[in-house]
């Protein structure tokens, strides 16, 4: 049984493509259309890159595929088989050329818990928070599949009052949960008792009016409170608040969810737990979660909207696919070769690959920004190992290269951290339990020097997990990297210009290091550098 899978008729479409249960391959279409995060409606109807990224991967054909699986992420809790998404989203199917096939929809939720339940074969609950659509549901695996579903009243005036705020605080309202994630950088949950006293959840459902919200936003900032949404304001009081009331609400969330696993538990409170949908992309959230949790869940392996795709290709499979993300377009040394000489570039190619990663760590050793192309892409919008930008964070200088001269982001803006597996546990407080996961985890004394440049106000790191699944060479180059150097991790970076998607080919990668200020780039056993004198000088 070949199914394919396809989400984000808006926004955040990407494809999946699963044989007998099992993912083989995926692909997002930003990756071909190169427009961060466009949805398919606007690529013709059908997200037809992403779909014939999948099938080429799997060496089939549009007609070998025996049903279409699209995401309907109209409203939570709408039967799919009858909202008006559904039967646009099949029509478009159709033009494309497939009638002969099964078309059908999945709830966007469901899809969300069927991708966390592919995380680990055991899982007694799935837990979903989304907030597009809203919901916050419990799906029991011990029922059939992922259908035992149970949805938190409260839940859309939960996502309401969270749009509320966010437009109070001066950002962005479409993804309320990200964008209050992103502002609590810098500030403690201070304020989360007086937020506690709007949401306030009591044992069945959440109780939230959005005016009780921003009254409780009001009160806490007292006379500041009407310039609360300045973004711009160099008023630090001002700033201060707007961040303070964001990590107080980022937490109370998570206290909220942590509350609804718990009474998903029962009288159970050791069994496994899954978690999936778009609020678990965010990692203040994820952080709060598991040190209330105390037992980290198995996390969606991608969170985002764009691993939709993964839950509607695969079903409810426990354990589906390998573990691994690189699910995406791969290219032989030939066509990288015919890339490179296409665009007339200079460069070296090592066949000896310890030679290679030796010569690459030298590099960053050095304070060289290195942009990595290797293996099949990663699927999702992450840096995952395969499409990235590296940098040592012992450099002093690293934060400011990476934030203000490639990413265009705030100075103070956090820079994910690759771990080197074997030193993980020394490293770092709390266990690396997921390689998927994003999470806050503070760093041990003896290590901070180190990774100073990534170090936060907390003297934490944002954790980026790596898989030697899917990233087997970045995890050699991390371990021989902390060999050579003591540094036990490197900043690992997406791969893309500002606004821009991952870069998927080699021409988008030469493209996007040859119009930033990265210096070198690694492109399977290729070797280039923006100094030739000095390219030619490690030739050795």
């Amino acid at each position: 049984m070949k199914v394919l899978g396809i989400t984000g008729r808006n926004r955040d479409a990407a494809a999946a493509l699963a044989v007998d249960g099992r993912v083989v391959s995926a692909a997002t279409e930003d990756s071909f259309a190169r427009v961060a995060r466009i949805g398919y409606d606007l690529t013709g109807g059908f997200p037809s890159g992403a779909v014939k990224a999948c099938l080429d991967a799997a060496a089939l054909q549009l007609s070998d595929v025996d049903e279409i699986v699209a995401v309907d992420e109209s409203a939570a809790g709408v039967p799919a088989d009858l909202s008006a998404e559904a039967l646009a989203k099949a029509e478009a199917l159709a033009k494309a050329g497939r009638a002969g096939a099964t078309l059908r929809t999945i709830d966007a939720v469901e899809a969300d818990a069927n991708q966390a339940a592919m995380s680990a074969p055991d899982l007694a609950f799935v837990v979903v928070c989304s907030a597009q659509p809203p919901a916050l549901a419990v799906f029991d695996r011990r029922a059939s599949g992922a259908r035992g579903r149970t949805d938190v009243p409260g839940a859309a005036g939960l996502v309401d009052g969270a749009r509320a705020l966010s437009e109070a605080l001066g950002v962005d309202p479409h993804d309320p949960f990200a964008s209050l994630d992103r502002l609590s950088l810098g500030a403690e949950p201070e304020f989360q008792s007086e937020i506690a006293t709007a949401l306030r959840w009591n044992g069945d459902a959440l109780e939230l009016q959005p005016e009780q919200l921003l009254a409780a936003a009001r009160r806490v900032a007292g006379e500041h409170a009407g310039g609360l949404s300045d973004a711009r304001s160099l008023n630090a009081r001002v700033g201060h608040a707007r961040r303070a009331i964001a990590a107080s609400f980022t937490a109370e969330l998570a206290g909220v969810v942590a509350h609804v696993a718990d009474r998903a538990r029962g009288t159970r409170p050791s069994a496994p737990i899954g978690v999936g949908g778009p609020a678990f992309a965010n990692p203040r959230f994820n952080t709060e979660l598991e040190r209330l949790l105390g037992r980290s869940p198995s996390f969606a392996a991608v969170p985002e909207p764009f691993g939709r795709a993964l839950g509607a290709a695969a079903g409810a499979q426990p354990g589906s696919g390998d573990g691994s993300l690189a699910l995406g377009p791969a290219f032989s040394e030939e066509e990288i070769k015919r890339t490179l000489d296409n665009c007339r570039l200079d460069y070296v190619y090592e066949p000896d690959w310890s030679r290679l990663l030796s010569r690459v760590s030298r590099m960053l050793a050095q304070g060289k920004v290195v942009a990595w192309f290797q293996g099949a892409m990663a699927f999702g919008p992450r840096a995952m190992g395969t499409r990235s930008i590296l940098c040592d964070p012992s450099n002093r200088y690293a934060r400011q290269n990476l934030n203000e001269y490639l990413r265009h982001v705030p100075l103070d803006e956090p820079l994910p951290v690759a771990m080197a597996p074997s030193q993980a546990d020394r490293c770092l407080s709390t266990a690396a339990s997921s390689a998927q996961r994003v999470v806050d985890v503070e760093v041990r004394p003896e290590c901070r020097e180190s990774l100073a440049a990534a170090l936060d106000w907390r003297q934490a790191i944002r954790l980026h997990g790596v898989s030697e699944k899917h990233a087997p060479r970045l995890v050699e180059l991390l371990e021989l990297h902390y060999a050579n150097t003591g540094t036990p991790g490197l900043i690992e970076a997406n791969l893309a210009g500002p606004g821009e998607p991952v870069a998927c080919t080699p021409r988008d990668a030469v493209r996007t290091v040859y119009s930033s200020a990265i210096d070198a780039l690694v492109i399977g056993r290729f070797l280039l550098m923006k100094d030739y004198w000095l390219l030619r000088a490690l030739d050795q």
